[in-house]
């Protein structure tokens, strides 16, 4: 099947992880790739869902035309993984391809791209819940018959390959994250309503067993002055409380943020701490670098691709190696400002429409354009 250039490519695009309890980078990345791909001239957009009641929260309104199926979505997922049905062709109205942007893999006939961000449930088997793992490893079943599979980073295509899928069908697209104005007023006020003087310590994403917080904990308890400040919501019932109780005073924990508070925190901080065990990413690293804040990550995963030489790196799992790290940074104003400078030059070549850009090619390839 070919098209003529002048034709938009017509997209079948999964947005239901916007539902999703903790809808978590997974659903950041599919709002953020559907609105660059909407802004496009090439491509026509048609956001997927299951049937819901109420609307997604509204930094993850993806602002595209958007069809629901009239199955809830436990129902949807496992029809779409056990019976290949219902099919969402006529319900999309006939797109060109489908893309299953994270997670589960809609029911098809026809041309199938499929993200997956990470395997991290085989990497680390403690982070899933064996319901999860038997979700997961359906979804990946399904992702096999793709045409092509997206992947944001060297490190998920390395593990996508050793789980067996051939090297022709895996493609590597980095994610992006558009620039967000400082707005250094809540900045301050945000440090000034928890009482924040000395230096902030900052860590944003969904909390969760493989993001390694309790080694950031002792770190910078282990540190004299910083308070560290942890902002996002508990992915697992997890006892927060606990991990943190050796900082004793010196921790702010904000639960959910909108946006707006979310950017500020990152003007607010001194330093940003993602020692992740594993990411298929990592945006939180690229927000942070995209506010000039210094950057101290995970050697060797993928948080260290999106990262560079714009940061630092550590051992994850070594307490002392991430102390140190952050001593350097807050001890040495000179290289915090390298640190910051570097990864703003860096995140500005990683935006969605970049994102868009590589992902629209895939399109083409998989409709022979």
């Amino acid at each position: 099947m070919s098209f003529p250039r002048s034709s938009p490519i017509r997209v079948a695009h999964l947005l239901e992880q916007c539902w999703h309890r903790v809808p978590g980078g997974t659903a950041v990345a599919a709002v953020g790739l559907a609105r660059a791909l909407h802004a496009r001239t090439d491509v026509e957009v048609t956001g997927l869902t299951a049937r819901h009641r109420t609307v997604p929260p509204g930094h993850l309104d993806a602002g595209v035309p958007t069809v629901a199926s009239r199955l809830p979505r436990g129902v949807l997922y496992e029809s779409w993984h056990r019976l290949h049905r219902p099919v969402v062709d006529r319900l999309a109205g006939q797109p060109d391809l489908v893309h299953a942007t994270g997670g589960a893999v809609p029911a098809t006939d026809l041309p199938l791209v499929a993200t997956i961000h990470d395997l991290a449930w085989r990497r680390h088997p403690e982070v899933a819940t064996l319901r999860g793992h038997r979700m997961f490893e359906a979804w990946l079943s399904d992702a096999r018959r793709a045409a092509r599979v997206v992947c944001p980073s060297e490190a998920t295509r390395g593990d996508l390959l050793e789980a067996g899928f051939p090297e022709h069908q895996v493609v590597v697209v980095p994610l992006g994250a558009d620039p967000v104005a400082a707005d250094p007023e809540l900045a301050l006020q945000l440090r000034a309503s928890h009482g924040l003087d000395g230096p902030v310590v900052l860590w944003v994403g969904t909390v969760e067993p493989r993001k390694n917080l309790p080694v950031l904990a002792r770190a910078v308890a282990s540190l004299d002055g910083p308070t560290l400040v942890v902002v996002g919501p508990t992915g697992w019932r997890e006892d927060l409380s606990a991990v943190v109780a050796p900082l004793g005073d010196r921790v702010v924990v904000t639960g959910p943020v909108d946006e707006a508070v979310k950017h500020a925190w990152f003007d607010a901080a001194d330093v940003f701490c993602f020692p992740s065990l594993l990411e298929g990413f990592g945006l939180p690293v690229l927000e942070a670098m995209g506010h000039g804040t210094p950057v101290v990550t995970s050697a060797g995963t993928a948080t260290e691709e999106v990262l560079g030489d714009a940061g630092l790196t550590v051992d994850p799992a070594d307490v002392d190696d991430l102390a140190g790290a952050v001593r350097r940074v807050l001890g040495d104003s000179d290289l915090a400002e390298r640190l910051g400078a570097a990864g703003r030059l860096r995140a500005a070549t990683m935006t969605w429409d970049a994102t868009a850009e590589a992902t629209v090619s895939v399109y083409r390839e998989v409709l022979h354009q």
